[in-house]
């Protein structure tokens, strides 16, 4: 009997070692195996936290880019609106200044032309310029006749340096 319980455990170590079972839960080995897939597991679960944590930082900073984004996009459309406004409004002030120095240059074409000679020369150089193209240029001629020569000579040098979009009425 002793014989056969002797056979009978040599052949369940056998079975055993060659099956890879144990007839404990866990081996030396196994047990390594285990501890370090748990810290390998509790790492990777620490870096899933760590990630989605830096997901929901994102995730709110780009909210607030967004959000940034729509009034910087409000206001610069609201800068837009401004600026059409004020180039209308500069426009609408171009137009009436160049209409009053127009009738201002029919005034001066009327005029005596010794006299419109002595109100142009006290005039801003500009001014007197756009005067002087608002009138027929045969009066011009005869105003720029009466005109002392150094204020002659100032107005001349205005009209070679005006551009084509300086003229009145451009």
């Amino acid at each position: 009997m002793k014989k056969h319980l002797l056979i009978i455990l040599t052949l369940s170590v056998g079975i055993v070692f060659f099956s890879g079972t144990s007839l404990f839960s866990l081996t030396d080995s196994e047990q390594f195996t285990s501890v370090e897939e748990r810290r390998i597991l509790a790492a990777i679960q620490e870096r899933n936290e760590h990630l989605s944590e830096r997901e929901e930082r994102l995730d709110k900073r780009e909210l607030q880019l967004k959000t940034l984004e729509a009034e910087v996009d409000k206001k610069l459309a609201a800068m837009q609106q401004l600026r059409n406004e004020l180039n209308r409004l500069l426009d609408r002030r171009d137009a009436e200044e160049e209409e009053r120095i127009f009738e201002l240059s029919l005034i001066y074409e009327r005029m005596n032309p010794q006299q419109a000679a002595v109100l142009i020369s006290e005039l801003e150089t500009q001014l007197a310029v756009n005067l002087l193209l608002g009138i027929k240029k045969k009066t011009a001629g005869q105003i720029m006749e009466r005109l002392n020569a150094e204020t002659a000579l100032r107005l001349s040098k205005a009209f070679t340096d005006l551009s084509v979009n300086d003229t009145p009425g451009n």
